[in-house]
């Protein structure tokens, strides 16, 4: 091990982009219909608590638990901002323009869900993602379970059930 075995691993990964020769999709992902960057974001949401599913029996790896959560409330929303709205994935260059803009929809009715979450993520989030502070399993848990019921209020709110690619509790 060492830099030759970087760089070739770094060569690998830059020619398959190049050559469009990445593989298989992954199965969760297949079902998303090319160019549409409301499903692309559905099924990053759905791909990302399937996986917090999986972590959560068997590990202790409750800072992926919590990054992954964090993940799939903001792909949840960025689903439902897209689907919804004119919007692009692209118009949001920053976490805090999602929040935001499903704040200023009403989505979540007067209980102001969205900023709650914000201002928690903008908190909290980074102290856990530089390791200032550790996740416990108990704050793991919580974190996944408000990211699966955010993720299904909003796929119901879209009235988009059919398409989810999560597991039969949607």
């Amino acid at each position: 091990m060492g830099l030759s075995d970087v760089v070739d691993a770094l060569d690998r990964v830059e020619q398959l982009v190049e050559d469009s020769e990445t593989g298989p999709v992954q199965d969760s992902l297949s079902w998303q219909r090319d160019g549409d960057d409301a499903d692309i974001q559905l099924g990053k949401a759905c791909a990302m608590l399937g996986t917090c599913r999986q972590l959560r029996t068997g590990t202790n790896n409750y800072v992926s638990v919590v990054e992954l959560s964090f993940n799939a409330i903001e792909r949840s929303f960025q689903f439902y901002l897209v689907e919804m709205t004119a919007a692009e994935s692209s118009d949001y260059r920053n976490h805090e323009e999602v929040f935001e803009d499903v704040a200023a929809r009403n989505v979540f009715s007067d209980e102001a869900v969205a900023g709650r979450i914000d201002a928690f993520r903008s908190e909290h989030r980074p102290r856990y993602y530089y390791d200032i502070d550790r996740p416990g399993r108990d704050f793991a848990v919580a974190m996944h379970d408000l990211a699966e019921e955010v993720h299904r209020y909003v796929v119901a709110f879209a009235d988009a059930h059919s398409r989810c690619n999560c597991d039969d509790r949607h």
